[in-house]
């Protein structure tokens, strides 16, 4: 979670890359013991979606089972991210809108999951009741979906529902694509519910109940969880087991893949995806960027009150941050500089945004010829630990214009949280990561205070009439040329008002054995067990 507690799951997407395995016609085939071991910092301690949100939940995706799935982006630095709307079938194969919003959507026949229970549209019906009953976050989504929560699904047929909606939404193909609104095995969760616990919660903080290409076959909290190949799956992956291991440590995770023990693991230290980069291929590891964002490290301004009410101040701070030289301190040049409101991820070309004289000029206009002082407060964990060289040469940067930039270290998230929540911080530096891919989404969850009363512009005082009349119009126009202009309206805006300075695009890595291919971009970073193979 950032800071101000919003949620950072997200959706997956995949690339659709054949798996080479077994195919099963009738019954169980067991495809051949293939394993793939993946290092990860963190397990996430309770397997159900109704858990509490976590970065670690970006887990579950790899056993989730969605009527649709977001269309995959091919990695690399430069990747850009398909619209939410942008789907592919999964569970569904095929979908049709009606005129005012509805979705109809024909299902897989002959799906199983991993216990041999059939799949038909009684899962779909009871699985988003089940949604709108334990999911933290499926109630917020599901609204901007515009779904009919009184009347969610009509099940027309054995193989045929209809999502019932209040209105047209172009939101609601990324919701059904997001896998907290995955499709559950009903018969197995009913097989565990009880009186006290009608939703069989607790069973599934430890189990999977779904109908993709893997199940839970064991899992211990913060130690390892196994994925065993679902026998059923119309999905033959080629690993039929996959050991996912929590090594907090890095450097331990890079060693592992050099000595051949691992085969997979994200998230270290620049150093470490450096020396990998440099020398891994003796190893047979290579080290690459999958993409960068939508995870966008933005500087918050409290709008409210101060030098930061000035729209003027608010541009000139804009101005005078260096990105790319941040960016070569810091992420040794992989973070993409970021300047406006939607990251270069959805197709926004970024200007270069720095001008010491303009930003100057601003600020003597806004009445601050002589400068201000301001504080900005960050987690330890900011920029991987890294928070002391990125805080120095922020400091320095503003000094050019004469802002003098107090900054303020606390412990971690939890603990800036707190501080939010009692004060009113003048401003912070957070890593914010959308729940859905998509300029649009994005645009809402950050900018909208009427609709999120945790997103950065409810926290920190930004409210612009204009702007939330024209966000309102997108909740309620289907997806298409409308909603993009509407989209597109809705950046000049934020970008006018810069209630944030974005500042870069977080790099995903991808650290992996290099005869292993099959890994996409996501809007939601996260591992596709099912699409990995051995590279041709």
């Amino acid at each position: 979670m950032t800071a101000r507690g919003r949620l950072a799951s997200g959706i997956c997407v995949a690339l659709l890359v054949a798996g080479c395995g077994s195919s099963a016609h009738g019954g169980a085939t067991v495809p051949p013991n293939r394993t793939f071991i993946d290092l990860v910092p963190e397990l996430p301690a309770d397997l159900d979606e109704s858990g509490t949100p976590a970065a670690a939940t970006a887990l579950l995706q790899s056993w989730s089972s969605e009527l649709v799935r977001p269309t995959a982006a091919p990695p690399g630095p430069d990747t850009v991210l398909p619209d939410a709307a942008s789907v592919v079938p999964y569970l569904a194969t095929s979908w049709h809108a009606s005129r005012g919003g509805d979705y109809t959507f024909e299902l897989r026949r002959g799906v199983r999951g991993p216990t041999g229970d059939p799949f038909t549209a009684a899962d779909v019906s009871w699985s988003i009741k089940r949604d709108l009953a334990t999911s933290p976050v499926a109630p917020f989504l599901f609204s901007l979906a515009n779904l009919d929560v009184r009347d969610p699904v009509t099940v027309l047929a054995r193989y045929a529902v209809r999502i019932n909606v209040s209105g047209p939404s172009p939101f609601l193909l990324g919701v059904l694509a997001w896998f907290d609104e995955g499709v559950y095995d009903r018969k197995l969760y009913l097989a565990h519910a009880t009186g006290s616990d009608p939703w069989a919660e607790r069973w599934g903080a430890t189990h999977s109940a779904t109908f993709g290409a893997y199940y839970v076959s064991s899992f211990l909290a913060n130690r390892r969880l196994v994925l065993l190949a679902n026998p059923y799956s119309w999905v033959h992956p080629y690993y039929r087991k996959v050991e996912i291991k929590q090594t907090p440590s890095g450097g331990q995770r890079v060693a592992a893949l050099l000595d051949g023990s691992a085969d997979h693991t994200s998230a270290v230290d620049w150093m470490d995806y450096t020396d990998v980069l440099l020398y891994g291929s003796a190893s047979h590891v290579s080290a690459s960027i999958l993409q960068t964002g939508p995870t966008v490290e933005s500087w918050l301004l409290n709008v409210s009150r101060g030098p930061l009410a000035s729209v003027l101040v608010r541009r000139a701070l804009n101005l005078a941050v260096e990105r790319s030289d941040l960016s070569g301190r810091i992420y040794y040049g992989h973070a993409t500089p970021d300047v406006l409101a939607v990251p270069s991820v959805y197709g926004q070309v970024q200007p270069a945004g720095y001008d010491l004289a303009e930003a100057r000029r601003l600020l003597a206009a806004a009445g601050y010829k002589n400068g201000f002082s301001l504080r900005v407060y960050v987690d330890a964990e900011l920029a991987n630990g890294d928070e002391a060289k990125e805080l120095a040469s922020l400091v320095s940067q503003l000094s050019e214009v004469g802002v003098t930039l107090e900054p303020v270290v606390v412990y971690n998230a939890d603990q800036l949280l707190a501080l939010a929540q009692a004060h009113r911080l003048d401003s912070t530096i957070e890593d914010i990561a959308p729940v859905l891919g998509g300029a649009g989404f994005s645009l809402i969850e950050n900018d909208d205070a009427s609709i999120d009363v945790t997103s950065p512009a409810a926290a920190d005082g930004y409210r612009n009439a204009t702007l939330e009349a024209v966000l309102a119009r997108l909740r309620t126009t289907a997806a298409g040329v409308a909603s993009q202009r509407l989209v597109a309206h809705a950046e000049q805006i934020v970008d006018a008002d810069v209630p944030a300075v974005n500042l870069f695009e977080l790099p995903v890595e991808n650290l992996t054995r290099s005869d292993i291919t099959g890994y996409g971009a996501y809007a939601e970073p996260v591992t596709y067990y099912e699409y990995l193979h051995p590279a041709r």
